[in-house]
């Protein structure tokens, strides 16, 4: 079966936010655009099992269910409904824990 992904705004945001860091801060530019395929790869692994991935440590806080798959320091954080996957959130592993994902 395969699923249809979506990633809203949030999460794009999110991405592109530790890209320019990548790019920036760590003044590498092959770097960043080496992390950015990575995680497009990842989010369309998706497409095929996301409920391979586990809830999230915090699912205690939220109704729906929210799952995450980890990609080197960050988690791209998902929920299922259906055949619809939206990644809400890609945050790094560094944080503190979810208390919203929108």
């Amino acid at each position: 079966m395969r699923f249809d992904v979506e990633i809203t705004a949030k999460a794009l945001a999110d991405a592109e936010e530790y890209y320019q860091f990548i790019r920036d801060h760590q003044e590498s530019p092959l770097g960043a655009e080496r992390w950015w395929s990575g995680l497009v790869e990842q989010i369309l692994s998706l497409e095929s099992l996301p409920l391979r991935c586990p809830l999230i440590p915090e699912q205690s806080f939220f109704a729906q269910e929210i799952r995450h798959l980890l990609y080197g320091s960050h988690r791209i954080i998902f929920s299922v409904d259906g055949h619809r996957v939206t990644v809400l959130r890609i945050y790094h592993s560094a944080r503190n824990r979810l208390t919203a994902v929108r």
